[in-house]
């Protein structure tokens, strides 16, 4: 019995995981270079040596010897299932809902190797959304690759295969490899710049399909990270699936790239430093960083050269009687500078990890500025499935401007102001889930339910 117990805890603990994994929707990435939401694919995260193993990277273990129903034990491995259901929620998108079926297998030893987890979900705009994940994992997760395929009755779709390795020299190099095809249904866009107006709002469907190599090293014991980026991305918008709302070709047909869609090649250099006690439930320490690229639009008859900088600095203090609570803040900036930016390129703020009172591609225009911070209150702990549970009240703050020129960076006006309050509960040392409700006079109450902090 303690062994079923132990088999059931660990394969409910990585279910959740996926589970809420499945529901960090995708149309809310940003479209720019940051932030990105904790454990993006496309940015390598480095192990960071703590008494709990390499954080953001554990994965619980399963003990052989697990009667049915939930799993199957042989002399070779271990199976476990665990069926979970599984909702969303966006602006763009609306409410997502339907089951994930993770299917954990582990060595003799308890390792687990790989994760086969197909899934079934229904969106009103999108229809039945149907496929699987299937996640190999090697070297205690510090290398690994992954295949996502997922498809609608409708036009939406989401492949993608992913490979990293942190383990080359023992850790002292990063190699990440990303291909990606991606079609959102539920895109929308307001205009350009920061006086856009929400009664514009029209939607369209945004084509993508992306390709990146990444290579870099941690230096300073891993608390410092250079790495280098080579990214293939193309393009390419037609009519949306959201109904009464207009297209954007027909309101927007001067919009940079519109007509034309996008072809971009980009080369990076990262620089990050990092001391957080863990990369996806952090309670102290500081992330910092800066990247500067440089652009080939490769679009036939729209050919240009721009460039784009970006810094962000995030910043954790643990609180109160026990450090249970936890301060959060980030600041960042993005600028751009080059003739024919396509607006797909361009800064983008809204949506779950910028501006979440606005949807996602609130605003777009060459800079951005950006400003959160969280009061995360620890509320209370709960016990489930045998699983121990931690809640968070997080009342929040967000102010953003996207901007072209400097004088308009002190235009207080054109600011977009997002309050709001987020209920998190997090399974340590690396599932977070959130329902986060935030505000905007243009679009009231904004809620968001998926995975992962903003910040």
């Amino acid at each position: 019995m303690r062994r079923m117990r132990r088999a059931l805890r660990g394969g409910v603990r990585v279910g959740l995981m996926l589970a809420l994994a499945f529901l960090a929707l995708p149309e809310a990435l940003p479209a720019w270079g940051g932030p990105m939401p904790p454990g993006t694919p496309g940015i390598p995260t480095a192990p960071v040596a703590t008494s709990l193993g390499p954080q953001g990277l554990t994965f619980p273990t399963l003990p052989i010897g697990s009667p049915p129903p939930f799993s199957y034990s042989t002399p070779f491995d271990n199976t476990v299932v665990v069926p979970l259901p599984a909702i969303g929620d966006s602006y763009n998108s609306g409410v997502t809902y339907g089951t994930i079926v993770p299917i954990l297998y582990a060595k003799p030893s308890g390792r687990i190797t790989s994760i086969f987890a197909p899934s079934v979900m229904y969106n009103s705009y999108m229809g039945l959304e149907s496929g699987f994940r299937y996640y190999r994992y090697y070297k205690g997760n510090l290398k690994r690759w992954h295949v996502i395929a997922i498809q609608s009755n409708s036009i939406m779709n989401f492949y993608e295969f992913h490979y990293r390795d942190l383990s080359m020299d023992n850790g002292r190099y990063i190699l990440d490899i990303r291909v990606k095809d991606f079609k959102n249904p539920t895109a929308r866009f307001y205009g350009i710049g920061p006086t856009s107006s929400f009664s514009d709002q029209s939607n369209f469907t945004l084509a993508t399909t992306s390709v990146h190599g990444t290579f870099g090293g941690n230096l300073d014991d891993q608390k410092i990270r250079v790495w280098f980026m080579e990214r293939y991305r193309s393009y390419g918008a037609s009519p949306g699936q959201v109904p009464n709302m207009p297209y954007t070709g027909l309101l927007f047909p001067d919009a940079p790239g519109f007509a034309t869609g996008a072809q971009i090649l980009t080369h990076r250099v990262n620089a990050t430093y990092d001391t957080r006690d863990n990369h996806l439930i952090p309670s102290s320490g500081t992330y910092a960083r800066v990247f500067a690229e440089l652009d080939n639009n490769m679009t036939p008859g729209q050919g240009s050269v721009f460039d784009r900088f970006d810094a962000e600095y995030k910043y954790w203090l643990a609180h109160g009687t026990n450090d249970q609570d936890i301060l959060a803040i980030r600041a960042m900036v993005n600028l751009m500078n080059g003739p024919n930016i396509p607006f797909y390129a361009m800064s983008m703020l809204g949506g779950a990890y910028t501006l979440e009172g606005f949807g996602t591609g609130r605003f777009y225009d060459y800079d951005a500025s950006l400003f959160n911070i969280e009061e995360r209150i620890a509320a209370f702990d709960m016990n489930i499935f045998n699983v121990e549970s931690e809640w968070q009240v997080a009342p929040f703050l967000g102010i953003g401007e996207v901007f072209r020129d400097a004088y308009q960076v002190t235009q207080w006006g054109n600011y977009a102001v997002n309050p709001g309050v987020g209920f998190r509960a997090l399974v340590k040392p690396n599932v977070v889930g959130r329902l986060d409700i935030g505000y905007s006079t243009e679009a009231g109450a904004v809620t968001y339910v998926g995975i992962g902090f903003p910040f």
